[in-house]
């Protein structure tokens, strides 16, 4: 039987903010106008019906193929990974090189399989088609009679961004495995958030606005479980892998990044009037990947 029900943030991911270890529900705060927060589920969020399904060479659909390879490989690898780093403030991370390339993969995918990245791919190949359409009917009257009496358009199929998502994942990974690693620890009083955006990037480091994520420049933030970040900078001078214990003031800072580049949603391990003003503070903004 096809899973219809396809996540573009992983279950197992989405656990490690949870109320509590044993719990599988979180706090969903939405940007939108009129949405409050609501608790809910790791398996009722971030998902879309087919979101992964393709077609074959003969037409016929394949509905989950991606998601049962996505379940089978790294969703299911990466909280295990989580876990096992013992991160203690001024210690380093012991974490092998296979760990970490997984690890540089999921960030890369993370940012590529949410609909922020892959309605953008969509879009641009829609456009593509839809120049090809009129440009053809440039050449045949009936087509351009057809298109200015219907509205006729060309529009790409969902799929078409799989192959790029998979492909800018990768490129996203080696970058991020070229940077210094180093993690963080909240302040006790403050967890961290994820959200339906869970990396941010920026060119803050290196005084640049405007670049992707796979930019030797680009610095990426993952917050790994509620109670553990990840930075990939392009910054020397400290041993990469290191563990910094954060600030209350610090730990907003980030959770206020989180909360900026998230499309809709913000996922919380409690309910908070101070999250819920932020997120609110935040509506319209979204982090996208420029393509």
């Amino acid at each position: 039987m096809a899973t219809i029900r396809q996540h573009f943030v992983p279950q197992g991911y989405l656990r490690g903010f949870t109320e509590s270890p044993e719990s599988a529900y979180v706090w969903v705060y939405d940007k939108r106008d009129g949405r409050l927060p609501a608790r809910k589920s790791v398996r009722s969020i971030a998902w879309a019906p087919s979101y992964y399904a393709q077609e074959h060479e003969d037409g016929s659909e394949d509905i989950d193929s991606v998601e049962k390879k996505l379940a089978l490989t790294i969703d299911s690898e990466i909280p295990k990974i989580i876990k096992s780093l013992n991160a203690k403030p001024g210690e380093l991370i012991n974490i092998s090189e296979d760990d970490q390339g997984k690890l540089a993969f999921f960030i890369g995918i993370s940012l590529t399989r949410v609909p922020s990245f892959r309605d953008g791919i969509n879009e641009m190949y829609s456009s593509v088609a839809s120049f090809a359409l009129n440009q053809v009917a440039l050449e045949n009257e009936a087509l351009a009679k057809v298109i200015d009496e219907t509205g006729l358009t060309a529009e790409a199929k969902p799929w078409v961004s799989l192959r790029p998502m998979v492909d800018m994942a990768n490129e996203i990974a080696l970058s991020a495995l070229s940077k210094n690693w180093q993690f963080f620890l909240p302040s006790h009083e403050i967890p961290f958030l994820t959200s339906d955006n869970p990396v941010l990037f920026s060119g803050g480091s290196v005084g640049l606005k405007h670049l992707g994520p796979a930019h030797p420049g680009a610095e990426l933030v993952i917050n790994l479980t509620k109670s553990l970040s990840l930075v990939c900078t392009p910054k020397k001078g400290l041993p990469s892998l290191s563990t910094f214990q954060l600030s209350p003031n610090d730990t907003r800072k980030f959770n206020k990044g989180i909360v900026r580049a998230a499309r809709h949603r913000v996922f919380s391990n409690h309910k908070s009037e101070k999250i819920e003003r932020l997120v609110k503070n935040s509506a319209g903004l979204e982090q996208r990947i420029i393509v």
